[in-house]
């Protein structure tokens, strides 16, 4: 067993012998009651983790149910009396009933697959969005910086990567000595550990974080609630790094007072509608606050499904259903509260919700799209909502081509249909799917 796996184990024995099994945590998982667990069952399923935690073994039934549920909506632990980290735990347990579940070879595979699913995608998409100078500033190792602050990007982001930009914009307003790292070279390995590789994710989210220590940054921005997640509460409590770490939202908070005084004059009048997620930190408030104090702004408070997971898609999407339903209750009741816009937290959201002004008389847009405008910046193109939108796929295409271009990547007819997969099969709103279809394969002909 390796050091990093000692501690894991360390973690979730510290979580054990604190825990008093009152079964809280069970009760209030809204993916165990989704899964139709019983909340009476409380205690036994704790006894079962537990059990689990202290002894090894193959999981029980119920147990094994519950961890296959979770979604990492984090609301177990909002509800510990004890203060345990309990998703923290129930994620090393997961790991753990893998392990001993079935052989290592099945899940190295599956990891593998995952990854490799993703980073065609990802490799796909931000080739087809974003000039060659600036993938390859994102792309360029971390332990190479020198910046006294790294923006880290993460992976996924790289599908809507105008959101990347934004964020570039609002720290270049800012005057900070900044870079930006990410892409599948930077994973933050959430394949590999929830797949159980764990000497994979060793040499690739564990990895990740060590470089972010070689490259001498004092703060380390993270954007990605996955890795935002991942590296809280499966690095930092392992290895206290040599730098802080948080997420850009709560930065930006932080310096509200700063980029106050950045804003221009006049902003559009906007009604907001913030689609929320609760589980990772501060996020929600620090959004909420930020978005405040841009000039001729109203922010709608809605009442919303926003604790059954820390962000859409992941492993939400297990529950296609209940996704779909948050997200016709989001947009109708913005729309019933005389919103005008829907405000994205996060990349996996906006992609879900960015079609949505295919059918609704909304906007949706990330606050980033908003903070930036605020400072007189930004305006970046979101081609991944004209994909989703549907309808004239002229500029999108037009754009593609000079990117794809620039990067020396081409597109076959193959990947035009793995894509359309990708973006239009996720839970969300969008357009036809046929338009992007048959725009992108044209595209991919004349290549």
């Amino acid at each position: 067993m390796s050091s990093y796996a000692e501690r894991l184990e360390s973690l979730a024995a510290e979580a054990a012998d604190r825990c008093t099994s009152c079964g809280k945590c069970f009760e209030v998982c809204p993916t165990a009651r989704e899964a139709g667990m019983d909340a009476g069952g409380a205690r036994e399923r704790v006894g079962e983790l537990l059990a689990l935690t202290r002894d090894g073994g193959p999981a029980a039934e119920g147990l094994s149910q519950w961890l296959g549920a979770c979604d990492g909506s984090a609301r177990c632990s909002a509800a510990c009396p004890e203060d345990i980290n309990v998703r923290q735990w129930v994620t090393i347990a997961k790991l753990k009933a893998l392990q001993t579940g079935r052989p290592h070879e099945v899940g190295a595979t599956n990891a593998a697959g995952r990854f490799r699913h993703m980073a065609q995608a990802v490799r796909l998409l931000a080739s087809m969005q974003l000039p060659s100078e600036t993938l390859r500033r994102i792309l360029a190792p971390a332990e190479r910086r020198t910046a006294d602050v790294l923006f880290y990007t993460g992976c996924n982001v790289l599908r809507t990567p105008h959101i990347v930009l934004n964020v570039m914009d609002i720290l270049d307003a800012l005057e900070l000595d900044f870079d930006v790292v990410g892409g599948t070279a930077h994973c933050c390995g959430v394949y590999q550990f929830q797949e159980a590789d764990l000497t994979t994710y060793e040499r690739v989210g564990h990895r990740t974080f060590q470089r972010f220590g070689q490259s001498g940054a004092s703060k380390v921005l993270t954007w990605c609630p996955t890795c935002t997640k991942n590296f809280d509460e499966l690095e930092k409590d392992v290895e206290a790094p040599g730098f802080d770490l948080g997420h850009v939202s709560e930065f930006l908070a932080a310096n509200l007072p700063a980029l106050e005084a950045r804003f221009v004059a006049p902003q559009p009048k906007r009604r907001v509608v913030i689609h929320e997620h609760l589980g990772i930190g501060a996020t929600v408030a620090s959004i909420a606050r930020l978005l405040r104090a841009v000039p001729n702004l109203e922010l709608i408070e809605l009442e919303q499904d926003s604790g059954f997971s820390y962000a859409c898609g992941g492993q939400a999407a297990k529950f296609k259903e209940r996704e779909q339903a948050i997200h016709r209750g989001l947009v109708q009741g913005a729309v019933a509260a005389g919103a005008d816009t829907i405000v994205t937290m996060y990349h996996s959201c906006h992609r879900a919700l960015a079609g949505a002004e295919a059918i609704y008389p909304l906007r949706v847009v990330n606050f980033t799209d908003i903070l930036a405008e605020a400072l007189g910046r930004g305006g970046h193109p979101d081609y991944y909502q004209l994909y989703k939108r549907g309808g004239a796929m002229d500029e999108a295409v037009g754009a593609a081509r000079t990117f794809l271009a620039n990067n020396g990547v081409r597109i076959d007819e193959a990947s035009v249909q793995s894509l359309t997969a990708d973006i239009f099969n996720e839970t969300g709103l969008g357009g036809p799917r046929e338009a992007f279809e048959q725009a992108f394969a044209a595209l991919a002909r004349e290549g």
